[in-house]
């Protein structure tokens, strides 16, 4: 099993990347996955409240849109979001590694935009980072997202530079045009991999 990890700032086309490995695949969405478990996970829930307060609670449960905003308002708040998040998320990774691998799938992929700031890098066998212009990766941010421009820029602003990603890749692909030609690229890297 060949195990990848896929990552790109927001809006840079990671997760369309991610998406086009279907056949014998295992993909784990590491966002969707820790909003998953935060969901479930009641003593967690608890903690991000003690922390950040009443601001981010609807009832007695996590309100997920105000977390994101007070998270992303500044990096000492986004630090202490992910120091208590990541550490979850790397055993939601092995715990999906040991399940693809019953599985026998040919590839295990993980999609996850803070894959280097969260040091996750050890898990895998190549890492590839899917980047775009800034204006571009702007549009997509604006289109998909429930989240006004400014909190866009506020939160590409507190994510590590595609340059300094790009030393530590294996392969880079740039997502600055159609659908089509990102497939392009994917069959391409995929023949180098194998």
């Amino acid at each position: 099993m060949i195990k990848i990890g896929i990552t790109g700032n927001l809006g840079s086309g990671k997760t369309t990347f991610s998406n086009f490995f279907k056949k014998d695949s295992y993909i784990f969405n590491a966002d969707k996955e820790a909003k998953k478990h935060l969901k479930n996970h009641s003593v967690l829930q608890r903690k991000l409240i003690n922390i950040f307060g009443k601001k981010v609670q609807e009832g007695t449960k996590i309100d997920f849109k105000k977390l994101g905003q007070i998270a992303f308002e500044n990096p000492k708040n986004q630090k202490i979001l992910n120091g208590i998040i990541w550490p979850e998320v790397s055993v939601l990774i092995s715990d999906a590694i040991n399940e693809a691998k019953k599985q026998k799938v040919k590839y295990f992929i993980v999609d996850a935009a803070l894959l280097y700031e969260a040091n996750f890098q050890h898990f895998f066998d190549y890492i590839i980072l899917v980047t775009a212009d800034k204006d571009k990766r702007l549009t997509r941010a604006v289109k998909r997202r429930n989240l006004d421009l400014s909190q866009i820029k506020m939160r590409m602003a507190l994510q590590m530079s595609d340059k300094e990603k790009k030393d530590s890749s294996n392969f880079i692909v740039y997502n600055n045009k159609s659908k089509s030609e990102l497939e392009n690229q994917f069959n391409d890297l995929i023949k180098k991999i194998i």
